[in-house]
């Protein structure tokens, strides 16, 4: 049984509120576990993908339906969404099989929606997380996603230090909605990397940019408003050097600073947005 996820709204910054919950913005994927009659993973869209992470079947509870994020640790104990992507996109089953004993997935849950025959999804939040503490012991690859009440501010200076992907915000008296709403907020603790632009593509003038060492950070096509894409075309037209099919290339003295989710495992930013010009 598939229900459709409450999805999150975005705040700009972390905010402290005796109205709120608050949780780590683990780096995963949104995962529901359903285990009516037989344990399925269902992704945020529907789609089940329990073939991929076979280690998460054995759910210690029997009709049930749960909610929260698979996360894949890399060699050094740190959250990895390349590696949680990687297994998501496998298909070979023996693969999966050795990954699965190898590096297996973590599954934190953060909510239940359904419990022995009763659709606990207009409760209000206070009461799930209750049901939840009593009802799931955590095992050895799912786990209860730990929270605290009213201090957001302080939760999020230790999501800096550790270096987690950001903070989650919920009321506290909110049920649960299958669709969008600003009763969940995501605040993304962003990382700022300094960057030179070395070119531009045509087809949708992202821009190309590197690190001092040359080093790829990503292709950037969001941030600039219209007033710095005026100023950047203008002097771009002036530092050319060659042109292809594809690309225009520059001397790269233009520099700029990009934000991100992240750093990717081969060195580029994870969903880069250009941030301003440094002068």
């Amino acid at each position: 049984m598939f229900l459709p996820p409450m999805l999150l709204e975005t705040a700009p910054n972390p905010f402290s509120s005796p109205d709120y919950i608050y949780e780590i913005k683990y780096d995963g994927i949104r995962i529901e576990l359903s285990n009516i009659d037989i344990p399925i993973l269902y992704t945020r869209n529907g789609n089940n993908i329990s073939k991929n992470f076979p280690e998460l079947l054995q759910s210690p509870l029997d009709d049930i339906v749960l909610d929260g994020e698979v996360v894949c640790l890399n060699s050094n104990g740190k959250e990895s969404f390349d590696s949680v992507i990687k297994r998501f996109s496998m298909k070979k089953e023996e693969k999966i099989k050795q990954h699965s004993k190898q590096h297996p997935a973590m599954y934190f849950v953060f909510d239940i929606l359904y419990y022995k025959g009763q659709d606990l999804r207009q409760k209000d939040l206070t009461e799930r997380k209750r049901l939840l503490a009593n009802t799931l012991e955590n095992s050895e690859f799912i786990k209860k996603v730990n929270y605290i009440d009213e201090k957001g501010e302080k939760l999020f200076q230790e999501i800096i230090h550790r270096k987690h992907e950001g903070m989650i915000a919920k009321r506290k008296d909110s049920s649960y909605v299958g669709k969008r709403t600003s009763s969940w907020l995501k605040i993304i603790n962003w990382i700022e990397v300094n960057a030179v632009i070395s070119a531009f593509r045509k087809k949708d003038n992202a821009l190309v940019c590197l690190d001092d060492m040359g080093n790829m950070l990503g292709y950037v096509i969001h941030g600039m408003n219209p007033h710095q894409k005026q100023a950047f075309f203008a002097i771009a037209t002036k530092l050319k050097i060659k042109e292809d099919n594809n690309f225009v290339y520059l001397k790269p003295l233009i520099r700029c600073i990009l934000k991100g989710r992240g750093i990717t495992e081969k060195g580029s930013i994870r969903s880069a947005i250009f941030v301003d010009f440094i002068l």
